[in-house]
């Protein structure tokens, strides 16, 4: 993922992400006409893999963001990562409730539980990818994290601070620690 977000960028990344995510609803959704091309275990499996690679490269991606928000602001990133955390969990265990309160699945009805599955493997991450498209399009112009580079130079008899803005191009090692 490092090497995508230098070449390409956080945002960028993203969509690449979600493009990942419709791929696999689109799959989830034709998967009893599919099998006609490619057998069904097959499909399944392909369509669970872009899910796992669309899902966390946006989990990843969301997760980068935020900490480009944060930025020097160090002192709240504790609270701002748990807050992210219990708000994950949380709107999961709202929707794995509802979900299974809907369900239709009874011991004599495969057809309609296989169809509510489809929907729900097919509309859920869609509808999710939509908001984040529409999410990312809105801050896209926004130079998200600029003033997180400052360089701290000593001085002999005080120190003083002095920002400097990495370029986009310039090739920035995120393992060096950002105060110097």
């Amino acid at each position: 993922m490092r090497a995508i977000n230098k070449r390409l960028g956080r945002k960028p990344t993203m969509l690449l992400g979600l493009i990942f995510i419709f791929g696999s609803t689109l799959l989830f959704w034709f998967i009893f006409k599919v099998p006609k091309i490619i057998p069904l275990p097959a499909t399944l499996i392909v369509a669970c893999v872009l899910l796992g690679i669309g899902t966390s490269t946006s989990n990843i991606c969301s997760f980068s963001l935020t900490s480009d928000l944060i930025g020097l602001n160090t002192e709240c990133c504790a609270f701002v990562y748990g807050i992210m955390s219990f708000a994950d969990k949380l709107a999961n265990g709202i929707a794995i409730a509802v979900i299974q309160q809907f369900n239709p699945c009874t011991s004599s009805s495969t057809e309609k539980c296989s169809l509510y599955y489809r929907e729900i493997l097919s509309f859920i991450p869609a509808g999710v990818a939509v908001l984040t498209v529409l999410m990312v399009i809105s801050i896209w112009r926004t130079d998200i994290g600029a003033g997180r580079h400052v360089q701290i130079e000593a001085r002999s008899d005080d120190l003083s601070i002095s920002r400097s803005y990495a370029a986009r191009d310039e090739e920035t090692d995120e393992r060096r620690p950002l105060i110097a």
